[in-house]
């Protein structure tokens, strides 16, 4: 990857009790990455940015913990710190110095925190799929696939009286697609091709909020979970199988105002 842009924030002076370092904040922006940025319902990547055409003994590591993307011109921004030795000259330095415009750099993603997100996201879209297999076909508005308390939201409503019994359906539809171990499947496809496989039965998915203004043929990224199609640009692991390991479930249903809201997550503490 090669840089096109940097900038950095006031340098700070280390918190974390190392003595003579100081920690300066830095924006990086690349030509291309292997983060995934932070949208979608889904959270940032985090990782590392190696400055790795440097003269010093040691390159430079920014330490990211925050992408995005701007979806019109497609630029994906990395922000982060890097710690430098507290010396006159090094506290003068700037972003520009340390990653310069065109310069190579290495990026590697947090494996860990990218696998378990990549759960959290399949897990919900798991959701949409056990819903459909309880013949509650309502059309999908909002997920939520952060690891704090993660959910998908429906247009509509279920009976008070009916929910009891349609949550114990809707948790052991949810096990049985995971216990059956079903393979995800991503391919990209023209909008006329993803908008009939997408809109077939919940009519909900405007596509143009899945392309990119800079494409002269728009296409759509259509990810299959549990054999059910949705346009997603999101991480996922590869089979609902892989959900078993952490306990990913359905753990709670709640109606108010037209949206039915279904909480899901991991049984195993991560902690």
């Amino acid at each position: 990857c090669k840089v096109t842009q940097s900038n950095q924030d006031e340098p700070l002076p280390a918190s974390d009790g190392v003595e003579d370092t100081t920690i300066l904040r830095v924006e990086l922006q690349l030509d291309k990455t292997s983060m995934h940025p932070q949208g979608g319902g889904q959270p940032t990547d985090i990782g590392k940015v190696i400055q790795s055409n440097t003269d010093n003994d040691g390159a430079y590591t920014a330490n990211i913990d925050k992408v995005t993307i701007d979806r019109a011109s497609g630029i994906a921004t990395h922000s982060g710190s890097v710690t430098l030795p507290s010396s006159s000259k090094s506290s003068a330095v700037i972003a520009d110095e340390i990653f310069p415009s065109n310069s190579s750099v290495k990026v590697t993603v947090d494996s860990a925190n990218r696998q378990i997100l990549s759960e959290c996201h399949t897990a919900g879209h798991v959701v949409d799929a056990a819903m459909a297999r309880c013949d509650k076909l309502l059309p999908p508005t909002k997920g939520y696939h952060f690891l704090d308390g993660p959910y998908v939201e429906y247009k509509g409503s279920i009976d008070i009286k009916d929910r009891d019994e349609f949550l114990s359906r809707l948790k052991e539809a949810y096990q049985q697609l995971i216990n059956e171990d079903i393979h995800t499947q991503i391919q990209t496809l023209p909008v006329d091709e993803a908008e009939e496989l997408c809109n077939r039965l919940a009519q909900n998915f405007n596509m143009k909020d899945f392309t990119s203004p800079l494409e002269e043929n728009p296409s759509v990224r259509v990810v299959t979970v549990a054999g059910w199609n949705c346009p997603c640009g999101g991480t996922h692991v590869k089979s609902t199988g892989v959900l078993k390991e952490r306990g990913w479930c359905v753990k709670g249903l709640r109606c108010k105002k037209g949206v039915v809201r279904v909480r899901y997550g991991p049984s195993v503490d991560e902690n």
